[in-house]
């Protein structure tokens, strides 16, 4: 990355974090993380991980630097590293909510369905259709 401009580092490593998010699994573990923290094994109950995998999941966080261990009395214990993961989580959500309610930039712009930057609810994937 030596010769990549300073935009480009960033948005390459801004990207690796959104990675980092983008499967159901780890939402649910960082959304179960937002209330405090939480066992492994609660982890796994919640998730219906398998060891490895839940175990395989939390590493990516962890090398994102999203939650972090700790053990009291014996127990392993995950939490966020920062109150701005929870800030993600929530923007995420008001994000998709806008989105799968028809919202922002189409409601601006009624004139116009094909309005720059806004997708129709068909190009949604069935699982976000579903979620609304």
């Amino acid at each position: 990355m030596g010769d990549m401009p300073h935009g480009v580092i960033h948005t390459e490593v801004k990207a690796d974090l959104f990675k980092s998010m983008g499967h159901p699994a780890r939402i649910l573990v960082l959304e179960m993380l937002v209330s405090g923290p939480v066992t492994v094994s609660n982890l796994r109950d919640c998730t219906g991980l398998e060891a490895s995998n839940l175990s395989q999941h939390l590493g990516i966080l962890r090398r994102q630097r999203l939650i972090v261990p700790s053990r009291k009395d014996g127990r392993l214990f995950y939490e966020l590293t920062s109150p701005e993961v929870r800030d993600v989580l929530e923007a995420a959500h008001g994000l998709l909510g806008t989105i799968l309610n028809g919202g922002g930039m189409r409601q601006q712009n009624s004139r116009s369905d094909s309005s720059p930057g806004t997708a129709p609810a068909s190009a949604l994937t069935p699982a976000a259709q579903a979620a609304g």
